[in-house]
């Protein structure tokens, strides 16, 4: 190395008519002398340039410094030989007399960088600093244009490090020299952890962002530390900011461009935004998406973290920051993002307690640039938080969906040939995907034609669609219950002026139903701007009373009063209650004794019908439903066969069947491929309800 060179060498600097520097009396210093220690303490072998004793090393919380010379290459190349071996020396010797006064240990030097540690991060920040100026006033060559001063680089670093063999073994060493590589000549680069711990004040630091060091995992957050007198504009970090921790999508989303709109629409008003939406609707997928295009928006970037168990650790990991000790994690998170102006991504923010929440309202209120999107099933409660929830998908969003479920089943179909199926259910999260595995198996158009037959069994063939309804059902109070269930009897909805009629008590059945649109179980739609009809989607209404549940004339000749709000929530209804009985006896029978139609063989829910206490009382009235459209019977074999539910009557079409595409279908005409029989009525037994069906009274 060029400081083993041996000291009888003619000086380079008398040669070219420098004068050498007062404190460089030999012109090339032994590499020995360890930042003006003496050599025999900073060295154990003085003349073989031997290890560090390692009682000199510093331990614990060590700060190193990485200097370098930018362009060194091109600068020996264009000196020549002797000429760069005057600058190089003159630069050593130069660094060594700041390392002298700042107590710096230096670990390693070779060509034209150094390896110093410091017992504290305040002395390894005067130190760089203090190299830098005397850099700026000393005297160099000149070369044509003017002084050929060396422009060095540094990068500093203050984490947990042990001596051993004389050196350092540890990550913080490689992330020290990653920093001083992403700085620029005369700039000094320094982590937050060191600028933190050297406790400069805010008019020396500058943070940069964060940015991901090569060969590192996660991100680092980068400052820059200013000098007066010394130059203080520089180009962005050598080295790739990391702006946000979303992940790349396998396949591009669905896009909801009305949905987009209003979520910036919400966020104009608030800086904290509540989505929900019911399972399968994708709103983390959405929200995901939706972020990534906001990231121009962010000078301090996107970042995403499910709440997990802990959610300050959560976040810690999601930004990759270090747990203090002794100092809760959520108070480590508010100091990063205090002067920063990004936007923080929670989902499942509905699974959050009281006392979680209240944090995020802290980190909100501590942090006046941070904007927060919390995602979940329901709305997450908290003061001043705009709630927008992802109601059934406008267009061909809702086909679009189908048709990606359908791809990830391994199914070509398109939005195009999901079109009319994804109409029939209104758009229906939960039924969409609860459709995904027979369209795939089958095609979009028999689908369609099984949904036709009977929605019920083809929704809930492999219960997914029950369970789904039933957490949403599960999580919603009993006065929610009770006006969903109402809701639920009228195809066309209701006003809130027929929603407080229908729930027989005022107090409490507005908050109901706001309970109910943010969970996306009743949905809102406004014939004008001055109305507001609130309805239940058309496959939980089917789940909820039955396809054929639709208003109609009442034939008990004297009915009783029903039940107010309160009494059907205290009382629960039984499912073999005497109207229950009653009813399936006039379906079967008719009224007055005559032959009726058999409700199709299907598992009927108690909220098709209605019933009375358990205790018993008088009944409501018994709306009789419209004939099915086929029976299922027994033939002479043994088997099933499918035929048309002839009546002597007039067949009357039920409304729900031309909801499909806009035409009515026959009764009297079944779909070709079917079987007409016509054998006696036989009562089939209903099962006793479950899920969703059981916890809703009428």
């Amino acid at each position: 190395m060029l400081g083993t060179e041996r000291p009888d060498r003619p000086n380079p600097c008398e040669r070219d008519g420098v004068r050498p520097l007062a404190n460089a009396a030999p012109a090339y210093p032994a590499q020995s002398d360890v930042a003006g220690l003496p050599a025999a303490a900073g060295r154990a072998d003085e003349g073989a340039g031997g290890p560090i004793d390692p009682a000199l090393l510093p331990a614990g919380d060590v700060t190193f410094l990485f200097t370098d010379i930018e362009g060194s290459t091109r600068l020996a190349s264009g000196l020549g030989a002797e000429r760069y071996r005057v600058v190089l020396h003159r630069h050593r010797a130069l660094v060594r007399e700041v390392l002298k006064e700042h107590g710096g240990v230096e670990i390693d030097t070779e060509g034209d960088s150094f390896f110093v540690a410091f017992h504290d991060a305040a002395s390894a920040c005067a130190a760089a600093s203090g190299i830098q100026a005397a850099l700026q006033s000393a005297h160099w060559p000149d070369h044509g244009s003017g002084p050929l001063r060396p422009r060095v680089r540094m990068g500093l670093h203050t984490g947990e490090a042990w001596p051993s063999a004389g050196g350092y073994a540890t990550p913080e060493v490689h992330k020290t020299a990653r920093i001083c590589s992403a700085a620029h000549g005369d700039q000094i680069l320094a982590s937050a952890a060191c600028a933190a711990a050297a406790g400069l004040p805010p008019t020396r630091v500058r943070r940069l962002g964060d940015f991901e060091l090569r060969g590192l995992p996660g991100a680092t957050e980068l400052v820059q530390i200013d000098t007066p007198g010394l130059p203080e504009s520089f180009p962005p970090p050598a080295s790739r900011p990391r702006r946000h921790n979303l992940p790349h999508a396998l396949k591009p989303p669905v896009e909801r461009p009305e949905d987009a709109r209003e979520l910036d629409r919400a966020f104009a008003v608030s800086r904290m935004v509540a989505l929900s939406g019911l399972p399968g609707c994708g709103k983390t997928v959405f929200a995901k998406a939706w972020a990534r295009k906001r990231l121009a928006c962010y000078e301090h970037g996107v970042w995403y973290s499910d709440t997990g168990p802990d959610l300050g650790r959560a976040l810690l990991d999601a930004l990759d920051l270090r747990s203090e000790p002794l100092r809760d994690p959520m108070a480590t998170v508010t100091d990063h993002f205090r002067d920063r102006r990004a936007l923080l991504v929670v989902d499942g923010a509905d699974r959050l307690g009281a006392e979680r929440r209240a944090e995020l309202l802290v980190l909100l209120e501590s942090c006046p640039e941070l904007h927060l999107l919390a995602v979940g099933r329901r709305p997450v409660d908290l003061p001043g938080a705009v709630k927008r929830s992802l109601d059934l998908p406008a267009g061909t969003v809702g086909a679009s969906m189908l048709a990606g479920f359908c791809e990830d089943r391994g199914a070509p179909w398109t939005a195009a040939d999901c079109r009319g199926l994804a109409a029939a259910v209104e758009n229906f999260p939960p039924a969409l995907l609860a459709l995904a595995d027979l369209v795939a198996l089958a095609s979009p158009q028999a689908a369609l034609r099984r949904l036709r037959d009977d929605p019920v069994a083809v929704l809930d063939s492999g219960g997914r669609f029950r369970a789904a309804i039933d957490d949403a059902v599960a999580a919603i109070s009993g006065p929610a219950r009770a006006v969903l269930l109402e809701l639920a009897a009228r195809e066309r909805g209701a006003s809130v002026d027929e929603v407080l009629d229908l729930c027989r008590q005022r107090d409490g059945s507005l908050e109901a139903l706001v309970e109910l649109v943010d969970a996306a179980l009743v949905v809102i739609e406004r014939p004008a701007m001055d109305q507001a009809v609130y309805r239940v989607p058309a496959p939980l209404r089917w789940l909820l009373a039955g396809p054929d549940a639709a208003p109609g004339p009442v034939n008990d000749p004297a009915p009783a009063a029903p039940l107010d709000l309160a009494e059907r929530l205290v009382h629960p209804v039984p499912f073999n209650a005497p109207r229950l009985r009653a009813v399936a006896l006039h379906r079967c029978c008719g009224p007055a004794g005559t032959a009726g139609p058999l409700s199709p063989c299907r598992p009927r829910s108690a909220l098709a019908v209605g019933a009375r206490p358990a205790g018993g009382g008088p009944a409501g009235p018994i709306r009789p439903g419209p004939p099915p459209l086929f029976r299922v019977t027994r033939t002479a074999r043994g088997g099933r066969s499918v035929g048309p539910a002839r009546e002597a009557g007039p067949v009357r079409s039920p409304g729900w069947v031309g909801a499909w595409d806009g035409t009515t279908t026959n009764p009297a005409h079944p779909p070709s491929g079917r079987r007409a029989s016509r054998p006696p009525c036989r009562p089939r037994r209903t099962p006793a309800p479950r899920g969703a069906c059981a916890m809703l009274g009428p």
